[in-house]
């Protein structure tokens, strides 16, 4: 019998299933089901004082919360396959609660979070504005999965092209990922958001907007892509296939369990890159185990599969060392809530970085 560890996790459904990709990219998420004091970091301190984790030692409880989407088949397939346990940890996840990730991971509630670069930087912001010292805030110590091709922009049969947007109307959220999208979607032709009338509204909003006739176009995600094609015989101009590592995913921890540098976190992070190799190498058997955690049929989990790309080491290695990719993406994610006002200062995003978990 598989083990018991997902601790009030959220069944919703294969719509809401979709839906919650996005969540992953809002404020309002983070872990209400855990409770209490993160036990991976207590846990952490105790393996610190007794020496190395040894074969005969009790795994280390790691706490997260996690929304079922198909981003998240990896952590998935990492508790059902007990990836976890063979490297000394055990990953109990939790479903999303109203708080935000960083929020859960400063108050110690979850021990490690997923979110969206956008929102971890969009909050980082804000508790720098409340006074809090950068070096004193959570860390990026991973990248988990980016959208390729899940989110995108559909529009009317009569707009071809993203150049075909200027002058149209538009659904977007205003200082959210999809804001961010929108305006990378445009530069790719030269336009900016201020050549677009912006209707102001979240993805699943905007991409039922649409389908119901009322806007030119929607910056929304599946099932609205796929909705909006088939109700309008509309298309989809661009996606996040066209736009790579635009909306990621990372794994983030609090400042001082970067710098303490526990045992249980890297180990965490090894089982989180065997389940990522294991759905990679062998897609059919992660899809027959995990569909039920992701409420949908296995063969809908093959089909969504390819809209997302769990990042590896290598990808690590490739985006986090030093002039990797990742430092500039994060450079132009604050330039842009800068220049809407979002993000009043901006500040060094290197200090947010830790590449000590990198093996």
């Amino acid at each position: 019998m598989r083990r018991q560890k997902k601790q009030g996790l959220v069944k919703k459904g294969a719509t809401l299933l979709l839906l919650a990709a996005m969540m992953s990219g809002l404020l309002a998420c983070g872990n209400d089901a855990a409770k209490g004091t993160g036990t991976g970091g207590n846990a952490a301190a105790t393996a610190a004082g007794n020496g190395s984790t040894t074969e005969t030692s009790a795994p280390v409880p790691v706490k997260t919360a996690y929304a079922p989407f198909i981003g998240g088949i990896g952590v998935y397939a990492l508790a059902d396959k007990e990836f976890d346990l063979a490297h000394g940890v055990d990953l109990q996840i939790g479903a999303f609660g109203a708080t935000s990730p960083l929020m859960s991971i400063m108050t110690g509630d979850v021990d490690i979070a997923f979110t969206t670069l956008q929102s971890y930087l969009i909050s980082i912001n804000a508790l720098i504005e409340e006074g809090n010292d950068i070096s004193s805030l959570p860390k990026i110590v991973y990248l988990h999965n980016s959208s390729t091709g899940a989110d995108g922009i559909v529009a009317d049969k009569s707009i071809q092209t993203v150049a075909d947007l200027k002058g149209k109307s538009v659904t977007a959220q205003f200082g959210e990922v999809t804001h961010y999208m929108l305006a990378k979607a445009l530069a790719t032709a030269g336009l900016t958001v201020d050549d677009v009338n912006l209707v102001d509204m979240g993805p699943g909003k905007g991409g039922a907007a649409f389908v119901a006739g009322s806007v030119d176009a929607a910056t929304t995600f599946e099932p609205y892509l796929s909705q909006g094609v088939t109700a309008r015989g509309g298309n989809v101009i661009i996606s996040t296939a066209n736009l790579e590592n635009t909306i990621l995913d990372v794994i983030v921890v609090s400042a001082k369990n970067a710098e303490a540098k526990p045992e249980w976190l890297q180990n965490t992070l090894k089982a989180v890159e065997d389940a990522t190799q294991y759905v990679n190498t062998d897609l059919d058997d992660a899809a027959e185990i995990t569909a039920d955690d992701l409420q949908v049929s296995p063969a809908e989990v093959k089909q969504m599969y390819p809209t997302v790309h769990l990042y590896t080491l290598a990808d690590n290695h490739e985006g986090m060392d030093e002039g990797g990719w990742l430092y500039d993406t994060m450079k132009d994610v604050v330039y842009f809530y800068n220049t809407i006002g979002v993000i009043k200062n901006t500040f060094d995003v290197k200090q947010l970085v830790s590449t000590d978990f990198l093996w």
